[in-house]
């Protein structure tokens, strides 16, 4: 079984960080977590011992100033990673990490307008890497208009349907249908679906799970809902082309 875990720490956990160690010690048996809103500071040398603590042995993040929101990977089996500088501003903002059987995007993206450069440059990876067995996950900061949302507030929402012409499935629709559930929450109490994985169509078979865990966000641990995928055993289900 491999289980990978995706969730927003809400500005690098602050004061909140024994308390997000300990959810994330509640699931010790996945094999890859990706935080987001991860910060290079203190914080960052507390989750990351106590993360290789608990097996996540391999570690994975973009060189950034510690006020920047960006991304931590952390594995029991992934064995490489590629950064993005060619990004830019955003290069903080994506970390690849894949071994022979999988590849993984986890995504920070930015808000309104500027997300569509992460999109564009994801896009593009996957046109150059069609064949690889890809999932993208993380804090996408988008949805689809009147599903993922109650209006349509979405900047740059069609480009979920890109994804999906590229060979991804949205693993969470894929077994809940039209259901509706929110990651996120507005001040003004309207709820967002923000955090996703998108699955390389071929692996959709070998999903045993996915669903969102509430409790954190509920009780303010973070802003946002923790999320879980269960695949079977993806072992030498092999990457037809890597890097």
């Amino acid at each position: 079984m491999n289980k990978i875990i995706t969730w927003n720490l809400r500005q690098g956990g602050g004061k909140r960080v024994n308390l997000i160690l300990e959810c994330l010690k509640e699931h010790s048996d996945a094999t890859t977590i990706v935080l987001t809103e991860f910060r290079n500071n203190k914080n960052a040398v507390i989750l990351e011992e106590y993360l290789r603590g608990l097996g996540f042995i391999h570690q994975y993040k973009p060189l950034a100033e510690p006020q920047l929101n960006s991304v931590l990977i952390v594995s029991k089996d992934i064995c490489s990673a590629k950064y993005f500088p060619e990004l830019g501003e955003y290069s903080q903002r994506v970390v690849k990490v894949y071994n022979n059987n999988y590849s993984i995007y986890g995504c920070y993206f930015p808000d309104k307008d500027t997300k569509k450069y992460l999109f564009e440059f994801l896009i593009g990876e996957l046109s150059d890497h069609e064949n690889e067995k890809i999932i993208i996950t993380g804090d996408i900061n988008t949805g689809k208009h009147y599903i993922d949302e109650k209006g349509a507030t979405f900047f740059h929402s069609d480009y979920i349907d890109k994804f999906e012409t590229l060979n991804l499935t949205d693993a969470w629709r894929s077994i809940h249908g039209d259901k509706r559930d929110f990651t996120w929450y507005s001040n003004a109490g309207n709820g967002f679906r923000l955090d996703h994985f998108f699955v390389y169509k071929g692996l959709k078979e070998k999903i045993q799970s996915c669903e969102y865990i509430h409790k954190y966000r509920e009780q303010k641990i973070s802003d946002h809902s923790m999320m879980i995928i269960e695949f079977e055993n993806l072992d030498n289900y092999q990457n037809i082309k890597m890097n």
